[in-house]
């Protein structure tokens, strides 16, 4: 058995591509493996092709939103234990027993930080 871990890998899924990029780079720095999608579909498709450790969705996007992300994802028997982020400028979002967690934009990097690496680590990543 190796003992050689693997940086945790995180999917991002948002339409602002500046707000895909700074996040990416964000996790990245903190030594996650970030991948980005610009839209719901998108963002599934490239969660089947490679499972993330986490996925994090904004809720308000074109074509499918956020909640119907985490729908599909609970749905799939591929996706269904990854842990999920819903994240939005909208306040209010109910999104129990679907979403781990809703966080409202903005939010410091701290604490998004501390949310991606405790969901990660229940998800048996590093």
């Amino acid at each position: 058995m190796s003992t050689i871990k693997r940086p945790p890998f995180v999917l991002l899924i948002d339409d602002e591509h500046d707000t895909r990029s700074v996040w990416c780079m964000v996790l990245e720095l903190e030594g996650i493996t970030a991948m980005s999608a610009a839209n719901g579909e998108d963002g599934l498709a490239k969660a089947i092709t490679r499972i993330p450790d986490l996925i994090i969705t904004d809720f308000m996007m074109p074509g499918i939103d956020g909640l119907e992300v985490c729908r599909r994802v609970r749905a799939d028997e591929r996706l269904h234990d990854v842990p999920l982020i819903l994240w939005s400028a909208a306040r209010g979002i109910e999104a129990r027993g679907i979403a781990d967690l809703v966080v409202e934009k903005p939010v410091q990097i701290e604490t998004m930080l501390l949310h991606v690496h405790s969901l990660v680590r229940g998800a048996g990543g590093v």
